[in-house]
Formats: structure tokens, C-alpha cells, sequence
């Protein structure tokens, strides 16, 4: 078990649920039994820390094989079908053929082992899926609610912390949430001011059918209705977001299901040092957080002892040609078959 602590740098709005203008965070119900009371807590989901890591996995790894390859003076080329299965996982599927022999997925298997973000992630393929070796568990809020259900965790990695963790026991949870009312700018001036003075604009008065007002109406119904389209879009223009606090810990673990060789280790290290953000609104300013607390540091990564690199360096030239293949063949069966 590798116990993660992530502090947020900016407002966390994950969850994507939207009621009205308002988009809500996401919350699970948690039982406080020494309260006698359930209580909704905000949290992230382990299938969003996930997502983002099979990402960062895949370009990771790939930056990694294109030092190497680099330094052989060989190029790699990664077919786009394969990249789409490393970022996504795939899609499990019925499909009109004969049951998947023992000897294709042995075949299978030495291929998934040349590239540890399939390996690590697990994904699916026609009609087989390959577990995942890892569990992501749901990281909580470090608050007075919270406290005694992730002290167990917090006990792991307290001693090691420059910080005195205990006093976020007596922070109470409805502090750590709060909504800003957000806008989009409804100016129809910038069309003007916002180029350069050689630059014409051309059909300024046309511009209303963006709003959906037909061109094809009458001067007055046009004015009419510009003025109130105009209304209303900035009255649709305002929204709100329910966000977690800058400053906010969150704490869970990645665990192993099935043990990691040393280079996947490795790998998973870089990658979760690689993770700064999630969640809805990062464009604007939301998801950035920092690793506070990360238990795989004691993987070494280092260029001389590099596990991942020797890794890479010994099957170089089976990862360049497998990188090339369609993932869709490696059963052996033909591509373009019709699915159920």
C-alpha cells in the first residue's frame, strides 16, 4: 500500500453534476458512528485519480522509450489504435467468434508485459479484460469528520510529515466547501475593440444569429428580440460552482493487487509525481493540487540504478514493434468483424 497526501493548490471541483446553474461537487454518504449520524462528505472518486493516471502513465513510458530509443539512434512510431487503448482502457465487447484460447492469451500476455501501462492500468479487448494490478481507493478530506475514518492512514505517514497533520481534526467539514457564481462576459463591443485598428469586421449587425435570432426578421422584431436575447444570455451566462478549499487535504492509497515488477514500480512513481490536477473548470483555475505525502519515493529512479530504463534498454526493439501493431490483431483474429 503506497498512502498518498494531496493538498490542494486551487479550488478542487470534481464531480461534474450539475443542478440548474450550479454545479455540485462530488459526495458520498460516510457513517459517523460516534455521532450516531451519516453525513455527506466531498471526495475523489479513485476512478478519477485513475483517468488521470493511465494518462500520465502512457506519456511517461513513452517519453522513457524515446530517451533510449534516441540515444540507439532509432525512431518510434505508435500506432494510433494502440496510443487510443493506453489512454482509455479499451472497450469490452460480444463478438461473433470462437471462444479466446489458452495459447492467444499467453500471446497476449507477452505482448501487455512490453508495455507496463497496459500491464499496471489493465484494459479491455474484444471480448477479454485484463484486471488492473493496482486498486486506487477514494481519497477524503482530512476535517473532524473524516478524521477517524482515515486515521489509520494518517498514522502511517504522520511521523514522516513536517507538518502537524492532528490539527486538521478540528476543522469541521462544512468549512472546507464553498461556491463562487461565475460568468461568461456578454459584450458586444470586443467584436471592435479587441482587433487591430487595420482589421475590419464585417457583418457586425449579423452577429445576433449567434444567439439564435434569425436575420430574416423585421428591423423592429430584430431589435426586439436582439435586446432581449441579449438579456437572457447574460442571465444564462452566470453559473455556479461548488468547490473544496485551497489549502485542503485529501488522503488515500494506491495499493497493489497483483505485485508490481520494480520497473512498473518505477514507472507508477514518476507518474504520480507527474499528477498536479483534476476535476471540472481547469481552464479556469480550478484542480491544481500538490503531492504532500507521496510513499513511493522510496522507488528508486535514479539514471544509473534505473529499473525502468534497464527495463527498456533489454527489450527495446520488441517495444518499437509492438508500439507499430494494431492491438486489435494480437488475438489473432481479423480486424473488422461485427460486433452483437
Amino acid at each position: 500500500m503506497y498512502v498518498l497526501l494531496l493538498q490542494a493548490r486551487e479550488p478542487i471541483s470534481y464531480g461534474e453534476e450539475s443542478v440548474g446553474i450550479k454545479t455540485l461537487i462530488k459526495r458520498v454518504n460516510v457513517l459517523l458512528p460516534e455521532r450516531q449520524e451519516v453525513t455527506q462528505v466531498p471526495v475523489i472518486l479513485g476512478n478519477g485519480i485513475r483517468g488521470v493516471l493511465r494518462d500520465v502513465l502512457t506519456y511517461t513510458f513513452l517519453n522513457k522509450v524515446a530517451e533510449v530509443a534516441k540515444d540507439k539512434n532509432k525512431n518510434v512510431e505508435v500506432d494510433a489504435r494502440l496510443l487510443l487503448l493506453m489512454l482509455t482502457g479499451g472497450v469490452l465487447r460480444r463478438r461473433e467468434e470462437a471462444p479466446i484460447t489458452a495459447k492467444e492469451i499467453d500471446a497476449l500476455r507477452k505482448k501487455v508485459e512490453l508495455l507496463p501501462p497496459l500491464n499496471i492500468m489493465g484494459f479491455a479487448i474484444a471480448n477479454v479484460m485484463v484486471p488492473s494490478k493496482i486498486k486506487v481507493s477514494t481519497f477524503y478530506p482530512i476535517c473532524s469528520e473524516t478524521y477517524g475514518l482515515v486515521e489509520d492512514l494518517i498514522n502511517k505517514i504522520k511521523d514522516e510529515l513536517k507538518i502537524d497533520i492532528e490539527k486538521f481534526k478540528n476543522i469541521p467539514l462544512k468549512k472546507l466547501v464553498s461556491e463562487i457564481q461565475m460568468m461568461h462576459k456578454d459584450d458586444m463591443s470586443r467584436l471592435v475593440s479587441t482587433v487591430p485598428q487595420d482589421i475590419k469586421v464585417l457583418n457586425i449587425e449579423e452577429a445576433d444569429t449567434i444567439r439564435g435570432i434569425s436575420s430574416e426578421e423585421s428591423e423592429g422584431e430584430k431589435s426586439e428580440k436582439a435586446r432581449r436575447g441579449r438579456e437572457e444570455a447574460r442571465i444564462q451566462a452566470l453559473f455556479q460552482r461548488e468547490y473544496v478549499l485551497p489549502g485542503t487535504l485529501f488522503i488515500g492509497y494506491i495499493g497493489e493487487i497483483i505485485p508490481l515488477t520494480e520497473h512498473e514500480k518505477e514507472l507508477l512513481k514518476l507518474a504520480v509525481e507527474s499528477i498536479n490536477g483534476l476535476g471540472g473548470a481547469i481552464a479556469r483555475g480550478f484542480g491544481a493540487f500538490r503531492i504532500f505525502y507521496n510513499d513511493l519515493k522510496h522507488v528508486g529512479t535514479g539514471k544509473e540504478d534505473s529499473k525502468l530504463r534497464k527495463f527498456i534498454e533489454n527489450n527495446l526493439d520488441n517495444i518499437l514493434n509492438v508500439l507499430k501493431s494494431n492491438p486489435e490483431e494480437w488475438l489473432g483474429r481479423k480486424t473488422g468483424t461485427k460486433s452483437k
